[in-house]
């Protein structure tokens, strides 16, 4: 059943994914939890029965390609990179849209804190639900931009390319060519400004980031939100990896479950669904799961439908600097 009608978002919520910067201070000196600022009252009431099929978008609102976004792809050398944000799965939840040059981003082997590092393009499979160009080397990823910590959200929570460390971060000890802990990973972080949470995009979906000189006071990865492709390259957000797959803010017991049978029903209750499409429904969507691509008609995917039809929904990418500027 679509419950998408209600467009107005939820007054409290957008003032807090606003107006976190105003509580920074308080945070730094002080474990002062945000939750009840970031959770709306009516986060028990679901805004749809599943996550839904969203179409990406510049603010003219044009469909955005993968040559779009690799345009403005991260390497190991890169110095500076414009934060890409979208909301997914609702409204006034900021979704960061990463592409990394020179890696594939796989299912992981091996535990993050063991210190696994890229995985070269020519071994194992892509990861569920990002976009790998084999002809570039490219991985396009989606990650929740809400902190795991306390609910901080970008600007505070941001993207460090890999020569570029943040001065909260050399506060805590990392350096640009330090070895061992201290050093900056190669592909830099997700790192938040309000407590020092860091986390890795290379690692995917299982993303939390422990091995450096001080630890992250998040205990849980960034969720990752699953992308596709049409026949034009057109890119869709379609869910969330259920490895990791409650938003923060979405808890409804602090350190309940994160994956699994209530994944669903509480990441998609608090807040208001993103916008409908006018377009037409994909008849065919290209995504990676296990080895190889596959392509499937959008049911497939368990997305949103009403009276047994799949329902478009659409969400604006924007960013701090460069392509799509906006604001978040």
């Amino acid at each position: 059943m679509d419950k998408s009608k209600n467009n107005i978002p939820e007054p409290e919520r957008r003032a807090f994914l606003k107006g976190a910067g105003l509580s920074v201070a308080a945070l730094m000196v002080g474990g002062l939890s945000l939750e009840r600022y970031a959770v709306p009252k009516d986060r028990s009431v679901p805004v749809m029965d599943n996550f839904p099929l969203a179409i990406l978008e510049d603010p003219s609102g044009t469909p955005i390609t993968v040559s779009d976004v690799e345009k403005y792809a991260a390497s190991t050398t890169t110095k500076t990179s414009p934060i890409l944000v979208f909301n997914y799965p609702l409204q006034d939840e900021p979704t960061f849209l990463l592409a990394l040059k020179g890696v594939k981003i796989t299912t992981p082997k091996t535990s993050p804190s063991s210190g696994f590092g890229a995985v070269s393009a020519g071994s194992n499979a892509p990861m569920d639900g990002i976009i790998y160009d084999s002809t570039h080397n490219i991985s396009i990823i989606a990650l929740s931009g809400i902190c795991q910590h306390l609910g901080c959200v970008p600007p505070f929570l941001d993207y460090h390319p890999g020569q570029n460390v943040p001065f909260e971060s050399e506060l805590i000890g990392y350096k640009l060519n330090g070895t061992g802990a201290t050093k900056w990973p190669d592909y830099g972080l997700i790192y938040c400004k309000c407590h020092g949470s860091q986390f890795n995009p290379v690692w995917g979906g299982r993303n939390l980031y422990n091995n450096g000189p001080a630890a992250s006071p998040a205990n849980h990865s960034l969720p990752q939100i699953l992308l596709a492709t049409d026949s034009s390259n057109h890119i869709y957000a379609y869910g969330i990896n259920s490895s990791n797959a409650v938003i923060r803010t979405h808890l409804k017991y602090p350190g309940g479950e994160t994956y699994g049978s209530q994944v669903k029903s509480e990441d998609l209750t608090g807040g208001t669904s993103v916008v409908k499409s006018s377009r037409s429904t994909p008849t065919t969507l290209t995504y990676f799961k296990g080895t190889s691509p596959i392509s499937s008609g959008p049911s497939t995917l368990g997305v949103n439908q009403v009276s047994n039809s799949v329902v478009l929904y659409k969400t604006t990418v924007v960013s701090n600097s460069g392509p799509w500027k906006g604001t978040f």
